[in-house]
């Protein structure tokens, strides 16, 4: 399987709302196999960029979900001091 593929499928599995164990028994990947694909992850070039978020009404809920499928909830003013203390908790 190709890196993309691989990357594709933790992505994938990153919007699933599956348990890894499950992600990997229904698509047919060895767990360990799959484990080891997050470090490639990580080593991405594209890994840690921010992306450009389109304009919102003050005080609009913000939702930002990680690669890692952690979700964080926002409902208030979005600045960079507080994407800061996000990205460094």
């Amino acid at each position: 399987m190709k890196k993309a593929e691989r990357l594709g499928h933790v992505q994938a599995w990153g919007q699933s709302g599956l348990s890894r164990p499950a992600y990997c028994r229904e698509h047919g990947l060895k767990y360990g196999t799959f484990m080891s694909w997050f470090k490639l992850k990580e080593e991405a070039p594209e890994s840690g960029r921010f992306v450009a978020l389109p304009q919102t009404k003050r005080d609009a809920p913000v939702r930002i979900i990680f690669p890692n499928g952690i979700e964080v909830s926002y409902m208030g003013k979005l600045d960079a001091e507080l994407i800061k203390t996000i990205r460094d908790a």
